[in-house]
């Protein structure tokens, strides 16, 4: 086995052959060993505070195995710091170049960064940073957010969905759980054009919306998108068409709204798209909640027994005791699960993790947030 500790320096080699040999198996690259512990940054786990689900995340999401990773490049600080520590002035936080953290993050305004003199840059294993950010972002401190390996899963889900509901199936669930096929039911197996050519829409062009787009790029399903942010020149390279909210709702099988959490954006999908939806369409929606007008969804719904809601977020989150969401046959809701669940926490740490080493190394990374981001995702 190669022992990188022994392995000769790299300069010494210049000039010689690196020509494999039984007696020479020199590795295809040359692993650095971690820098002293003098020589590290330091780092430290913060949280708001020290209780609820949040904590409990916290700590199974950076577990021993994790925070040994980390410490292989920074020195690491032992305990977990909360709100309170962070502004009690505790010597970890005063000294600490970087913080990590997920969901709960410390909302630090701008007198608390004031002493953290040192602090360059946070790694936050969640995906949005709306609920924190913009003091460190404005501060000039750089977020490293996992909202890749975030967009991933919630991508692979609405693929999912999306594929289903080109076939109609959740209509023909519905449909087959009557002994006499219904004929609408049936005629509908003609006149819906199933994966050659269904019309899908994606509501936003977000990170979550392009990696859609990715997974459906070797499809046959003509995909539109709403965005006034996505230029023409985009869209072409993309592979999809802009359109309008109304052409999205009118024109299109499937319909999947993937628009960022603004306050400006609450309720703007309401009764006139849904109304005016294609028969037998499906309405998708794993993005926020507060962008639908639930009344005028339930409404037309109740009236529309031939689409479908696909629905992992409401507004409120779970929908209210006694809403009509729960027993319309043709709306599934489902406990926000499009995000993470389970094993599945793994990806956002590592992602974060990862980025720290980059970060180390003086790689540049993809995945820093910034204010004018900010104020258009969600």
């Amino acid at each position: 086995e190669w022992n990188p500790r022994s392995a000769p320096n790299i300069q010494a080699l210049q000039g010689t052959s690196l020509k494999r040999t039984h007696r020479t198996p020199f590795p295809p690259f040359f692993m650095p060993a971690p820098p002293p512990p003098s020589a590290r940054k330091k780092a430290i786990l913060v949280i708001d505070q020290n209780h609820g689900e949040p904590w409990i995340r916290m700590q199974q999401m950076y577990s021993t195995d994790i925070r040994r990773r980390i410490a292989r490049s920074f020195t690491l600080h032992s305990e977990i710091l909360t709100t309170a520590d962070i502004r009690a002035g505790h010597p970890a936080a005063l000294s600490a170049q970087a913080f990590f953290g997920t969901w709960g993050f410390p909302r630090l305004t701008p007198e608390d960064l004031e002493p953290l003199e040192n602090l360059e840059i946070v790694f936050f294993a969640a995906g949005s940073v709306k609920a924190f950010g913009a003091p460190l972002l404005e501060a000039g401190i750089p977020i490293s957010t996992a909202k890749f390996a975030n967009a991933r899963v919630v991508a692979e889900v609405c693929v999912a969905q999306i594929t289903l509901a080109a076939k109609n199936f959740f209509g023909h669930t519905r449909a087959f759980k009557r002994e006499t096929y219904p004929p609408e039911a049936a005629e509908a197996l003609y006149e819906f054009p199933g994966l050659n050519r269904s019309r899908i829409a994606l509501i936003g062009c977000g990170v979550i919306a392009r990696e859609v787009i990715a997974r459906l790029r070797t499809s046959q399903f003509d995909i539109q998108v709403v965005d006034p942010f996505l230029s023409t020149e985009e869209a072409t390279r993309l592979g999809v068409t802009r359109c309008s909210m109304d052409e999205a709702f009118q024109s299109c099988h499937v319909v999947s709204n993937h628009l960022p959490n603004l306050p400006e954006l609450n309720q703007v999908l309401n009764k006139s798209h849904f109304s005016a939806m294609q028969p037998h369409a499906t309405f998708i929606k794993t993005g926020r909640g507060a962008q639908v007008n639930e009344p005028d969804l339930i409404e037309v719904f109740s009236s529309r027994p031939d689409l479908t809601a696909l629905l992992d977020v409401t507004h409120p989150e779970p929908p209210e005791s006694g809403s009509a969401l729960y027993r319309l046959p043709n709306v599934l809701l489902t406990p926000h699960i499009a995000g993470y669940i389970g094993d599945e926490f793994s990806f956002l740490v590592n992602e974060v993790v990862a980025s720290s080493e980059r970060w180390l190394r003086g790689e540049a990374l993809e995945n820093l947030e910034s204010l004018e981001k900010l104020n258009i995702s969600a």
